[in-house]
């Protein structure tokens, strides 16, 4: 008998059906409800593939047994303590980079030249001149696959770009910025990384852009630098919110607050990168059990 794939709320393609059954024993299960039916569900797995309900909650309950899902930040867990109980984690990484970088050059070009109100326009407006990319000062904090591609499309558009790399003084690196991207990680060392006195200390009339979880950065504190006239406008995916919900606290403070742009989770939301990131599992998958596992994440 083969190693045991349970898959959780998971809608598989046939083809990807046959593909685990040729390598092992596939087991197709709902969503889980709750920790303990996520538990009683995979009970006895080698591999569990999860859409990523309840994962965060049960990694540190589970033991030897691999872990895949389809997307790329989970959120925060400490992959030595999961490797002492034989637990290995991989994501799909790269699979939903296209994705989130046109929504990021989108809101760029919407923080800068503001053209939505003036699309299908139904009445005259006064000329306003918007500001040109050309020329702006870009910095980019967190250099991994999205944020590397976020820099070369925006010195494409002639924007002079910076990276936060490790160990450098965000505050002075950020200081002639006319733009933050936050494109980091969640881990020990990212968790409130631009607080209040960052946002406070950013360039008069700046923007912020983020796709990342709000563990690492400190949405009052933005919204504070806002009301103070130092940051001008934010754009914000409200990542790790529910796909297109409106009603959670976080996506309603964004809300209140006009200058921000906000999106309920829809960065990633393309047929291409559901599709992507479906295939770059199953290879984590196949990989594993062929005694070569990629994609495993190392994080504190």
């Amino acid at each position: 008998m083969g190693k045991k794939i349970v898959t959780l709320g998971m809608n598989l393609k046939d083809e990807h059906k046959q593909r685990l059954e040729s390598i092992g024993e596939l087991i197709i299960q709902e969503s889980p409800e709750s920790v303990e039916d996520f538990l009683s569900k995979t009970e006895g797995a080698d591999v569990i593939f999860s859409n990523g309900d309840f994962l965060l909650d049960v990694l540190p309950k589970l033991k030897n047994v691999f872990v895949v899902y389809p997307y790329v930040e989970l959120g925060v867990f400490n992959t030595e303590e999961l490797e002492k109980n034989g637990v290995q984690v991989a994501n799909s990484q790269g699979g939903n980079k296209d994705s989130i970088v046109e929504w990021t050059m989108f809101m760029i070009l919407s923080l800068f030249r503001k053209f939505s109100p003036m699309v299908r326009a139904t009445e005259n407006f006064p000329v306003e001149l918007q500001e040109s990319l050309v020329g702006k000062n870009i910095l980019i904090v967190g250099r991994g696959s999205i944020g590397s591609q976020v820099g070369n499309l925006c010195e494409a558009f002639g924007m002079k770009i910076n990276f936060f790399n490790r160990g450098d003084d965000l505050a002075t690196k950020a200081e002639d910025a006319d733009l933050v991207v936050n494109s980091l990680n969640c881990n020990t060392s990212s968790k409130n990384l631009l607080d209040e006195t960052f946002f406070m200390g950013m360039k008069k009339g700046s923007f912020y852009l983020t796709f990342s979880r709000p563990y690492t950065y400190e949405i009052e504190g933005l919204i504070r630098s806002i009301d103070a006239g130092i940051v001008a406008n934010a754009a914000i995916d409200c990542d790790p919110e529910k796909f297109g919900d409106t009603t959670n606290d976080f996506y309603q403070k964004c809300l209140s607050c006009e200058k921000i742009l906000v999106t309920p989770h829809i960065a990633f939301s393309t047929k291409q990168a559901v599709a992507n990131g479906g295939e770059i599992a199953i290879q984590n998958i196949k990989t594993f059990i062929g005694g070569s596992p990629q994609n495993i994440l190392k994080k504190k």
